[in-house]
């Protein structure tokens, strides 16, 4: 257990934007277990969910994000030791490194109070959600006992080694895989596109997509497309990963309506995994929801269960 004294205070800027993103690497490193977000998921918040507010230069959600850390001394400067923040409106979610959980009941409690105070009106019903994966008792007794109730199953987190043989990489005629190229114009509009058509939104443009680049994390040679025999892009998906764990997330994955059915996602992850394991990756994860076709695909690419995450929610 974390023996310095701990303090809370507010989200501040880029620096602890990088700090947040180096505790999830490390916590995982120490742990072994998601209990926390993946780096993907960080990302992804920041450069995809608030992408518009990101171009602009505001970052509204700032605000609604909380910090504890260490109290630097004349030896040791502080250390970020967990983080509370949204995803979106009516949700939080914590982020903790493995020696300090026992924070979480102040850190709960925080977002209790935070969640309130952004009420629009005082009879209005304003329920408070988190998802937590189905091994986490000790956080599942503490959401219980602070009113909290399991709501069900959410959706899965999803693993496989790489170790052994991997799928070989199999596309219809016509069709082939790549990375997208960064700095290419077009490539930037058919991700648009893409992205689009395969999630049923109009978000996403040329400079949205751009805006994913701004990530540390983000590689160029993990961002990979499937381009159709026309020159459009069928399918996509956005690898990211770590050297010190020696793991990469796919986040997100997806495919054109016009070209399901014909395995283009199968074989592109099948590459990804090949330039995972390339890079000195020995395991790969992917989170996904209940729905039944996504979990075939990813099962028939070889991953398998590595936890189930259920819905908690308590109704102020």
């Amino acid at each position: 257990m974390g023996t310095k004294e701990v303090w809370s205070r507010p989200y501040s800027g880029e620096e602890d934007f990088a700090r947040v993103r180096d505790l999830l690497v490390e916590s995982f490193a120490i742990s072994g277990h998601v209990h926390n977000w993946w780096i993907d998921r960080w990302e992804v918040f920041r450069y995809s969910g608030h992408v518009l507010e990101e171009l602009g230069g505001s970052r509204s959600w700032e605000k609604d994000v909380r910090l504890w850390e260490t109290k630097a001394d004349a030896e040791t400067p502080a250390k970020l030791v967990g983080a509370v923040h949204p995803e979106d409106g009516g949700d939080f979610f914590i982020q903790i490194r493995p020696a300090y959980r026992h924070l979480e009941n102040e850190m709960i409690e925080w977002a209790e109070q935070h969640h309130q105070q952004s009420r629009p009106q005082e009879n209005t019903r304003w329920p408070l959600s988190t998802y937590l994966h189905e091994h986490d008792v000790a956080r599942a007794e503490i959401l219980y006992q602070r009113g909290f109730r399991n709501m069900g199953l959410a959706g899965y987190t999803r693993w496989r080694l790489l170790g052994g043989p991997l799928s070989e990489v199999k596309l219809p005629e016509g069709y082939s895989v790549r990375n997208a190229r960064a700095h290419d114009q077009q490539d930037l509009i058919r991700r648009a596109a893409v992205a689009n058509a395969s999630f049923g939104h109009s978000r996403h443009n040329a400079d949205t997509i751009r805006a994913l680049h701004r990530s540390q994390t983000y590689r160029e040679d993990l961002d990979l497309v499937v381009e159709a025999p026309d020159g459009s892009f069928a399918s996509y998906c956005v690898i990211w990963f770590s050297k010190m764990n020696r793991m990469g997330w796919f986040e997100p994955v997806g495919t054109h309506p016009d070209h399901r059915r014909l395995g283009l996602a199968k074989g592109m992850m099948a590459e990804g995994l090949r330039r995972i394991r390339a890079l000195g990756g020995t395991k790969a994860f992917v989170g996904v929801g209940t729905g039944e076709a996504a979990n075939r695909l990813y099962e028939s690419v070889g991953f398998t269960n590595f936890c189930r995450d259920f819905l908690w929610q308590k109704a102020f």
